[in-house]
């Protein structure tokens, strides 16, 4: 047996507090009564009442309280076999973040907009496994494969243009990255790369190939303008055109047999990359775990029981009962 909220079984000591004051409610009324009148007299006071079906109404009520507190804490016995299931959906997210990304042809900033819609993604998924890596002159696995969302967006929210320490853009070493973050079992490998497409080391349609060969598609975002903005190197202190490279971002997709969307302020296409992920991957995740059964609901129906039947008790004394008691003390 388990209990799956012990700390609620700490209330049942109000129902021992109770019982005990119930045990000792009728000398208690007795002493009351006797510092006004004789004893003899109590029963013609309370002639109209039953001190028993009173008190059993009360120790009805108790018992119907601490099994409202047992279910509460939620007891759980008996084994059952459930089979979860989930989408099986693999999903990282590479995300550009060289100095090129803090450009604001898109405000608040090309890294920052990428990062809203990351974000934005996050709270539609619901059983998917999703992953971080975050690219410059190389790339790092900023966070593995997981459910766990919120861990997910604590990274996200730590990304900056100084998370990778190499300046430039190889847009290659996010897909090479890409290729080994993802588990050998997994049979939905989505990646959504997320850039302005400047990829200084030309490799990164090369890695798209080998991408392909792996099964693993991509989904490419492109953050920026076509006619670019004016940034600083960050080594040289020159002032350099810094643009959207979309031919580069729509041929990886295109090897890949992904889609290529621009990012844009009203973020519609995070949508349309769900539902074109949702629509080409239908493969399901089964897994049969053996739980113990819930049987707080056994309490909570003995409990309502209770209540029904004391609900039902008439504490007042028959009239036949009354009559014949009136009649006793007259003699």
């Amino acid at each position: 047996m388990n209990i799956a909220n012990p700390s609620y079984l700490a209330l049942l000591a109000l129902c021992l507090v109770f019982l005990l004051l119930l045990i000792g409610r009728e000398r208690k009324l007795k002493r009351r009564f006797a510092k006004y009148a004789e004893l003899h007299l109590r029963e013609h006071y309370y002639h109209s009442h039953s001190p028993f079906w009173t008190g059993f109404k009360l120790f009805l009520s108790i018992l119907a309280l601490s099994c409202i507190i047992i279910a509460l804490a939620r007891p759980q016995w008996d084994y059952e076999n459930k089979e979860l299931q989930s989408s099986g959906m693999d999903i990282i997210f590479a995300l550009d973040v060289s100095k090129s990304m803090d450009a604001t042809d898109m405000m608040p900033s090309r890294l920052l907009r990428a990062i809203l819609q990351i974000g934005s993604f996050l709270e539609q998924v619901k059983t998917d496994r999703i992953g971080i890596i975050a690219f410059a002159g190389t790339a790092t696995l900023q966070c593995p494969l997981t459910d766990d969302y919120e861990a997910v967006r604590i990274v996200l929210n730590g990304l900056n243009s100084n998370t990778v320490e190499i300046p430039g853009t190889d847009i290659g070493s996010a897909l090479r990255l890409a290729e080994n973050a993802f588990p050998e079992g997994s049979k939905s490998k989505t990646l959504v790369l997320i850039s302005d497409g400047e990829d200084l080391q030309h490799s990164a349609l090369r890695e798209a190939r080998i991408l392909k060969t792996k099964g693993i598609r991509v989904y490419t975002m492109g953050v920026g303008s076509p006619e670019g903005t004016i940034i600083r190197h960050p080594e040289t202190g020159e002032e350099v055109k810094s643009k959207l490279d979309e031919a580069t971002l729509q041929e990886i997709a295109r090897i890949t047999e992904g889609e290529y969307y621009r990012v844009t302020p009203g973020g519609e296409e995070i949508q349309l990359i769900l539902k074109r992920i949702y629509e080409s991957e239908s493969t399901r995740r089964g897994k049969k775990v053996t739980i113990l059964k819930e049987q707080y609901y056994l309490f909570g129906i003995l409990a309502i029981i209770l209540l029904m039947i004391e609900s039902f008790i008439d504490p007042r004394k028959r009239k036949r009962g009354i009559m014949a008691a009136e009649k006793s003390n007259e003699h």
